[in-house]
């Protein structure tokens, strides 16, 4: 692994750590706690916001690993660029979670962690529903893998059954 892609893993390590501990002072703050913490329970969404981002982070590096592991290459053969590229996408896969958390009356802040790492590691199909419709998608892991894919697009009523 290279020196950079340490220090990035190292950050997020931190910030991750960072924000679910403040997450558990927030969550147990009352009249008689610190000064600070009654401060971060006021703004609690700041704190939180950030905790949804590095779980959503987490998704995505989960996603990362998955791949890689799939192909069969180890640890060694990470790539910083390749682990940037949903960083770049992060902030339009965030957006719907945070929006359905700001929405959400309920207090269960676990279900927004699952639906934050469940939607950063499918980040992937944010872009492939952007992408043009005449290049079929290889999707590994689906039923029928896009063959059908050309025939649909030839045929607007779907292929024929015989």
């Amino acid at each position: 692994m290279s020196r950079a892609l340490k220090l990035m893993m190292f950050i997020y390590a931190v910030v991750f750590a960072a924000t679910g501990v403040l997450i558990v002072f927030v969550m147990n703050a009352d009249e008689g706690s610190q000064p600070w913490v009654l401060m971060l329970a006021r703004n609690h969404a700041i704190v939180y916001a950030w905790h949804l981002g590095c779980w959503m982070v987490l998704g995505m590096f989960t996603n990362y690993y998955w791949d890689l592991f799939n192909m069969g290459k180890g640890l060694k053969s990470m790539q910083a660029l390749r682990i940037g590229l949903p960083l770049l996408v992060s902030p339009f896969v965030f957006m719907p979670v945070y929006n359905l958390w700001l929405a959400s009356s309920s207090q269960s802040y676990m279900l927004f962690a699952v639906i934050a790492i469940q939607s950063g590691f499918f980040w992937q199909a944010l872009l492939t529903k952007v992408a043009p419709l005449d290049r079929a998608a290889s999707i590994p892991w689906s039923v029928n893998n896009g063959l059908n894919r050309s025939a649909r697009a030839t045929n607007p009523q779907g292929p024929e059954l015989s």
